[in-house]
């Protein structure tokens, strides 16, 4: 079995309570991403941050549903890491030997091997309740079809890697080791424009569709230098193609980054 070592750590909690309710400015309501316009309403463009530094929400056209592509693979390998835990144990090679490849290279046949074993619609369904999934409804065998908010998103990410949720510190960190592995040319989405020496563990959804066209998708969460972070999640479809999406996506982040990696 693979051991969760002591460098599996997740991203260290806020500090302090001293900011609580401090908001930022809110980094949708003007600038580039307001300007967007036309183009968020026809591709379903969402967004959701929650800054856990000061308990703070920022939305961009919440309540649109849009289908995961493959961000749906974070909440695989959440169900893989709880069933590790409540057997008692780590992860196994195997189970390392696929969650692996499904987060750093976004690997179809491992998630798919994963989804079955967890118990398909029905077991990820369980899942999703365990971390507070209150609006993504799972979808098999074409598991990238679930559909999903980016509120659910933003808060399953928190949830995932800060708590309050249901895995202990090690499986938490070792889900962190895993999105902080993605390999450099899916680091595209949340990770634009992060500042120099913060952290940032991401997964991204892309694959065109015959429901919806391509879902460019990006979650994860940026984790300050100084405790806390914060979680993302931004999503979208109806693009002709994945390059077309990326740009806008990583507008949002760029926006997100821009002030909440601001220092202060």
């Amino acid at each position: 079995m693979v051991t969760v070592a002591a460098a599996c750590e997740p991203p260290a909690p806020r500090a302090d309570d001293s900011r609580l309710g401090q908001c930022r400015a809110d980094p949708f309501v003007s600038g580039p991403v307001a300007a967007l316009g036309p183009i968020a309403s026809a591709h379903h463009l969402t967004a959701s941050v929650f800054d856990d530094r000061t308990g703070c929400w920022y939305r961009f056209r919440p309540g649109e549903r849009v289908t995961t592509a493959s961000v749906v693979k974070v909440e695989i390998m959440a169900g893989t890491l709880l069933r590790a835990q409540n057997a008692g144990r780590n992860l196994t090679v195997g189970e390392t030997a696929l969650v692996t490849p499904m987060i750093h290279d976004s690997a179809n046949a491992p998630a798919s091997s994963l989804w079955s074993g967890l118990g398909g619609v029905t077991g990820m369904s369980r899942v999703g309740d365990a971390f507070g999934l209150a609006a993504t409804n799972e979808v098999g065998p074409v598991w990238g079809l679930t559909s999903t908010t980016a509120d659910d998103q933003a808060a399953f990410v928190e949830h995932l890697l800060q708590g309050p949720g249901p895995l202990d510190a090690g499986h938490r960190g070792l889900a962190w080791t895993f999105l902080r592995g993605v390999r450099p040319d899916q680091r595209w989405g949340v990770p634009a424009g992060v500042p120099d020496g913060w952290e940032v563990g991401n997964k991204n959804g892309f694959a065109g569709s015959t429901c919806c066209g391509w879902r460019v998708n990006s979650v994860g969460y940026v984790a300050d230098p100084a405790g806390g972070g914060y979680a993302v999640a931004i999503l979208s479809d109806r693009w002709p193609n994945q390059a077309a999406g990326v740009p806008t996506v990583e507008t949002v982040a760029r926006a997100v980054n821009a002030e909440l990696g601001a220092a202060g």
